[in-house]
């Protein structure tokens, strides 16, 4: 875990230099803050994400794990395509709500039925999603709706521009679904582990049980070019 990494220089970032609290002798608690597996609430673990994304992006492998939170607010949803734009995504978790709610938000500027930029309820938006379900069906999937369609915006449309690999596992739960979705968990889980077994960083955010079926699958380090190192996994 200690090893430097080759490639531009910039190395690999050992858990020692990421959780400071271990590497100066802090005692391991349930309540204690940046601790190994704790919460971090110093910038400058957030500031060392930055050096490794830009690392990986070319020497390993980033995952995202996404909830439907990400694009319900215009400019978080307008931020993750602009990641996957600029290569900083090799593959992506959701569920059928990310995906739908993405797609509503390019069709009808709304998530769940509320604007994404004034957070305003628009007037029958909760039948928004449906809409855009149905229209996603007729179409055969997420691909053909965006090329037929010519999206431009949405986290979707740049994940099938740049031709990036998406999982989206379904739920006793959802309307629908999309035809992208795996009902069925264990091919989900399958599909999941494909891009588990050699992500180097992932990033889950606003979803407990996709964090948490991604956490169950995914290796604690890799073997890259010879070189052991960590995999690092960051949880909002």
């Amino acid at each position: 875990a200690n090893a430097q990494g080759g490639g531009g220089g910039a190395g690999f970032f050992a858990p020692g230099d990421v959780f400071p609290a271990r590497r100066n002798g802090a005692k391991r608690g349930f309540a204690s803050r940046g601790g190994e597996g704790g919460e971090l609430s110093y910038p400058g673990a957030y500031a060392r994400l930055y050096d490794i994304l830009r690392h990986d992006r070319d020497h390993g492998k980033i995952v995202w794990v996404l909830g439907p939170a990400c694009v319900f607010d215009h400019d978080s949803r307008a931020a993750m395509e602009s990641l996957i734009n600029n290569g900083y995504c090799d593959a992506l978790f959701a569920g059928n709500a990310l995906a739908t709610h993405d797609l509503e938000g390019d069709l009808f500027h709304t998530g769940l039925g509320q604007d994404i930029y004034t957070k305003h309820n628009v007037p029958n938006g909760h039948y928004h999603h449906l809409h855009t379900i149905n229209l996603v069906r007729k179409a055969g999937g997420i691909k053909n709706y965006v090329e037929q369609n010519n999206v431009r915006t949405g986290i979707m449309q740049a994940l099938v521009r740049n031709n990036i690999p998406y999982v989206l596992a379904g739920s006793i739960r959802d309307d629908g679904p999309l035809p992208d979705v795996i009902p069925n968990v264990y091919d989900a889980q399958d599909a999941m582990r494909k891009y588990t077994s050699e992500a180097t960083t992932v990033i889950a955010l606003a979803t407990q049980l996709h964090t948490i079926a991604t956490g169950n699958m995914t290796p604690s380090y890799q073997e890259v070019d010879g070189v052991v190192r960590p995999v690092y996994f960051y949880v909002v």
